[in-house]
């Protein structure tokens, strides 16, 4: 019963704002947008931080942060290649799962959790990456 009070205290404290803050949720593109092999930039959660919506498939959009995690050089799409190009040290990436495929990049490019809400798509915070 204890730990029912915790959480419960916990959300309170959420919701007063001392807890931690949500990622918002933001309409970034419309699904009639973006052209399959296509991409558009965004900025997300604030309009310093650019990302990358790209739609590999029909029915499957991804997003990424577009700054490089060696040092924040933003990356270009290269659809045709299926990855992520950093001009300033030669950084890789995979645009199936943000990977590093080559280069100096320390960590993964961040991942964007978006969905889909009828004929617009929403990004709604980053996808937590387990650390080894």
């Amino acid at each position: 019963m204890a730990g029912a009070g915790v959480a419960a205290g916990a959300g309170a404290l959420s919701s007063v704002g001392c807890g931690p803050k949500a990622d918002p949720a933001v309409v970034i593109a419309r699904v009639d947008e973006i052209p399959v092999g296509g991409a558009k930039i965004f900025a997300y959660p604030a309009n310093d931080r650019p990302c990358y919506l790209i739609r590999p498939a029909a029915d499957t959009y991804l997003a990424f942060s577009r700054l490089c995690t060696h040092n924040q050089c933003p990356v270009t799409y290269v659809a045709e290649e299926n990855q992520f190009d950093c001009p300033c040290h030669g950084g890789v990436f995979s645009a199936s799962d943000g990977r590093v495929l080559d280069g100096p990049p320390p960590k993964p490019l961040p991942r964007v959790r978006i969905e889909r809400r009828g004929a617009e798509i929403v990004a709604n915070g980053f996808v937590v990456v387990p650390t080894t």
